[in-house]
Formats: C-alpha cells, structure tokens, sequence
C-alpha cells in the first residue's frame, strides 16, 4: 500500500491539473463566445478568459461593446452628412434670394437714379468724409384719361404742360402728398410753368 500513494498523488494531481486546465479553458470558451457579441475578437478573448477566468468575463461585460459604439459612429455620420446636404440647399436657396433681391434693388435703384451697392461704410479714419450724395429728385406720377401714369422727373412734366398734354388742372401725386394734388397747387415744387 505504501507503494501506491505515490501514484495516487500522481493521478490526483493530473487530475486536478486537467481539471484546472478544463476550468481555466471554460471561461476561456465563455470569452471568446461573448467577445463577437461585443465587437470583440473571439481569440484574443479566449486567451484573456484562460488567463483571467471570471475577471476576463467582468472585463469584457465592462467595456463598451464596439457594435453599438460602430452603429452610434455611423448614425452621427450620416446624420452630419444629411445636415451637411441640407446646410448646403439653404445656402443655395438663400443665395438666390440673395441674388433676386439685389436684381429687385438695383431695379430700384435705376428707377431712382442712385446707387446702393456702394453703400458700405468706409473704414474710420480714412481721411476726408465721402461727399453726401445729392438729394434724389423726387418721381410724380399724373393722372391722364382717368389712368395713372408715371413715375417722371419734375421735368418731364414740365414738358408734358408745354406740349399740351397735361394742363394747370390735370392730377399729381408724389410720395409725401396726401392725395392727388392739381398741378398748379404743387407749382412751387415743379418748377416754371409754361404760361
């Protein structure tokens, strides 16, 4: 019987030793089954799991899961992306209405006879003052046969009254005038009349 111990020691150890190995292999199979699951390598979790045992199955349910950060990542890019586009078409619409607004104005400004485009404001302290532009004439507009007609500078109608077509009694209105006025009222403002 002496005889034998030893060799039960043996066994018993190779038990415990295959035991150990089976065990240390289990949390390594359940880390490596896991892993994939989490945007992780299989292998390189069945290598933390034999090494750790229950500590490599915490750390793996710890750390974030890649998937879930991988499907975050590209929602937020393609979120960008589609604001981006988006940013993109308003930026365009405003630029044509940017672009219909300052053909409007400058319609305008034709019609007016001034210039608005050059309306920045100079840099202080860069010399002399720019002049004050001259006051725009203002525009009338007359009543001929019961129609509207206009806008016309002072001028034209004072040209109109010597050719005829508008006299002393004839309807004008300019803005500023509460309602439409005969021109000899507003004689002052047109200038000579033709007698």
């Amino acid at each position: 019987m002496i005889a034998l111990a030893p060799q039960n020691d043996a066994a018993e150890a190779i038990g415990v030793f295959i035991g150990v190995i089976v065990v240390y292999g289990v949390f390594g199979v359940i880390c490596a089954v896991m892993a994939p699951g989490r945007g992780r390598s299989a292998v390189a979790w069945f290598f933390i799991g034999v090494a750790t045992q229950c500590l490599g199955i915490i750390l793996l349910l710890l750390l974030p899961n890649l998937k879930l950060e991988e499907q975050k990542q590209r929602r937020h890019d393609e979120e960008t992306r589609r604001l981006r586009e988006q940013l993109k078409k308003e930026r365009q619409v405003a630029d044509d209405r940017h672009a219909t607004h300052r053909a409007r104005i400058d319609v305008h400004d034709r019609a007016l006879g001034v210039d608005t485009s050059a309306a920045e404001s100079p840099p202080l302290l860069s010399g002399a003052p720019p002049p004050l532009p001259a006051p725009a004439e203002p525009t009338w507009f007359y009543a001929l046969g019961g129609q509207q007609a206009g806008p016309v500078t002072a001028a034209d109608l004072r040209g109109l009254l010597r050719d005829g077509t508008l006299d002393a009694a004839s309807l004008v209105w300019r803005e500023g005038l509460a309602e439409w006025t005969p021109i000899g009222k507003v004689a002052a403002e047109i200038g000579d009349l033709p007698a």
